[in-house]
């Protein structure tokens, strides 16, 4: 499994700001009125004519700014005129924060490559960091706010035992995009225990590839984290 789920070419006009302000057109016009659900994922897609991907960023869009709900397990629903918030009628500003995908897609590269270098140059304190710093994973599980700050540390451990300062710089700025207004949204949905006990068996398999100090399976093992977090977003059930 990689990141590549989403077939569609992306580019710097933000294709899911354009779906999402169409989608707006629609739901102002009435076609779409109060209370109403929105038709299925895979049928919007395709009238749409865009991947579930930059669909799924247009509902998190409209969501943010008040147009619809995501009841997940039932589907996504128009909310009231008074909900909406921010732009003039139909206009759905661009978003500061960048798109999650678009953050996963560069946090794969990015912290893939800084476990290969850090499986080459990490040193005892790193490593016996790391472990404790999974071992409080572990033990707070049903702490979300302990278990949010461990799971930072982790990362930031690998990217500092890259030994590449440019490479920390970046994974700090792609962790900080994480707290914008879409990804929070997104990631606020996928917050499980679940995912949180998959998470610590992800970062299991990184720390032995850089215990045994192996840069190819550490990447592969971060990467394959990446594509786990990736898969939850695609894993919830939006109609």
């Amino acid at each position: 499994m990689t990141m590549a789920s989403d077939a569609t070419p992306r580019n710097t006009t933000r294709r899911y700001l354009k779906i999402a302000r169409e989608l707006a057109d629609q739901i102002d016009s009435g076609a779409y009125p109060v209370g109403a659900r929105l038709p299925p994922e895979r049928e919007l897609a395709v009238t749409t004519g865009v991947s579930r991907t930059v669909l799924r960023e247009a509902v998190l869009a409209l969501e943010i700014r008040g147009y619809v709900e995501v009841r997940i397990g039932s589907g996504v629903f128009v909310l009231p005129e008074s909900y909406r918030s921010g732009a003039a009628q139909g206009d759905i500003e661009e978003l500061r924060d960048a798109a999650p995908f678009d953050v996963l897609e560069m946090r794969r590269m990015a912290e893939g490559e800084a476990a290969f270098m850090a499986a080459q140059r990490i040193s005892e304190d790193q490593l016996k960091a790391l472990e404790e710093t999974l071992a409080e994973m572990e033990a707070c599980l049903d702490d979300v706010t302990r278990y949010d700050i461990a799971d930072a540390r982790f990362h930031a451990i690998i990217g500092e035992a890259s030994g590449n300062q440019l490479l920390q710089a970046l994974m700090r700025q792609l962790w900080d995009y994480r707290y914008g207004e879409m990804s929070s949204l997104w990631y606020n949905q996928t917050r499980s225990i679940t995912n949180r006990r998959n998470t610590v068996l992800d970062h299991r398999r990184i720390l032995a590839a850089l215990q045994r100090g192996m840069p190819d399976i550490a990447r592969t093992a971060m990467q394959a984290h990446m594509d786990q977090v990736n898969e939850r977003f695609f894993a919830l059930v939006m109609e």
